[in-house]
């Protein structure tokens, strides 16, 4: 996929909704605009349950006492999907 850097201009409200968004969701910006731009767009996105979500803090938390718990994104992410079906 090829990927393209743009340069965006947000009103401070909308720029603090994002801040929001990726602190709780443990997310980068791009990831969030992204997901907002398939949403309006009418693509299907992730949205992660409550349960994924406290899983997912969960882990971060552990991660700072014992950093060689980390697991790639997309290995978790791949983990939480299967536990939808």
């Amino acid at each position: 996929m090829t990927v393209r850097n743009v340069a965006v201009t947000l009103p401070e409200e909308l720029y603090n909704m994002v801040e929001k968004a990726r602190s709780i969701e443990h997310r980068s910006r791009s990831e969030v605009i992204q997901e907002a731009l398939r949403s309006h767009f009418g693509e299907p996105t992730y949205r992660p349950t409550h349960e994924e979500r406290a899983a997912l803090v969960a882990a971060l938390d552990a991660a700072q006492s014992d950093p060689e718990s980390l697991q790639e994104w997309s290995d978790v992410r791949q983990t939480l999907r299967g536990r939808r079906r």
